[in-house]
């Protein structure tokens, strides 16, 4: 091992400095070769069949056919506007639903 200079503050067995300017070729520390650990893919963590459910609440809003119409009505309000109010409670129901089923644990 060569032996290296040290300059006072330096820390103990620390070379200093370790690239002096103007030196040629500069300091490059030495690596071992190794063999590079193979990488599996790994699953996503946002991934899970839970979340298929969600698209209830986007797709079924869509479909206006199932509910544009006024009758039944629901204390004075029109099928139409009750029925998008269930929606929205499904929707949050859907959504505490796949949050329960996928949090970590």
């Amino acid at each position: 091992m060569a032996e290296q200079r040290r300059t006072p503050g330096a820390a103990p067995g620390h070379p200093w400095p370790p690239n002096r300017p103007g030196q040629w070729p500069p300091h490059k520390p030495e690596y071992q070769a190794s063999r590079p650990t193979p990488v599996r893919p790994q699953r996503r963590a946002d991934s899970s069949p839970w979340h298929w459910l969600l698209l209830i609440p986007i797709v079924v809003p869509l479909l206006t056919p199932l509910y544009n119409r006024i009758e039944p009505t629901l204390l004075g309000l029109p099928f139409f506007y009750w029925c998008q109010l269930a929606f929205a409670l499904l929707a949050s129901v859907i959504i505490a639903i796949v949050h329960v089923a996928t949090k970590d644990k």
